[in-house]
């Protein structure tokens, strides 16, 4: 016969599973955040960076009118942007979770997320291939007389 979990330890459990997702947040997302709220009523340095004396002198500058019509009209921006984003994403949402066909649906909202990569990888093609930019660069330099391999090869050193 198999145990059953009291159901004041199985409340207890679903801290401790979500409990190094908390961790994550509060490291990651919380913490920088904490850091711009204290830098924010710190002196301004005269190059750069901050003293460790207290000012208001940040929120003074918000007030000016120029900076306030642009706090506003950003957060009014933001504000439309979460507005679409939620009212486009959530219809979306709940269809591709009552869909038969969820994996698919999943992979054509994915797929547009892998074309930073995508560019990057044709950068270095560019940048690295035998007739890139820096074998061409290395050639019309007089550095080598030939294209080096530098993609596909398994030599560790640049100039061997």
């Amino acid at each position: 016969m198999s145990k059953q979990i009291k159901p004041a330890v199985r409340r207890n459990l679903g801290m401790l599973y979500s409990s190094p997702m908390a961790f994550w947040f509060t490291i990651f997302f919380l913490a920088p955040i904490a850091i711009i709220i204290v830098f924010s009523f710190l002196k301004k340095g005269l190059h750069g960076g901050v003293i460790n004396e207290f000012s208001l002198d940040a929120y003074r500058y918000l007030l000016n009118p120029t900076f306030l019509t642009i706090t506003l009209r950003t957060l009014f921006t933001s504000f439309i942007a979460t507005v679409i984003t939620i009212l486009i994403a959530l219809p979306c949402g709940y269809c591709m979770a009552r869909s038969k066909n969820q994996t698919l649906l999943l992979l054509l909202i994915i797929i547009p997320f892998w074309t930073n990569f995508l560019i990057r990888v044709f950068a270095w093609t560019n940048i690295l291939g035998n007739n890139g930019f820096l074998n061409q660069f290395l050639i019309n330099s007089g550095f080598i007389v030939s294209y080096k391999q530098w993609l596909y090869s398994k030599q560790s050193s640049a100039f061997v």
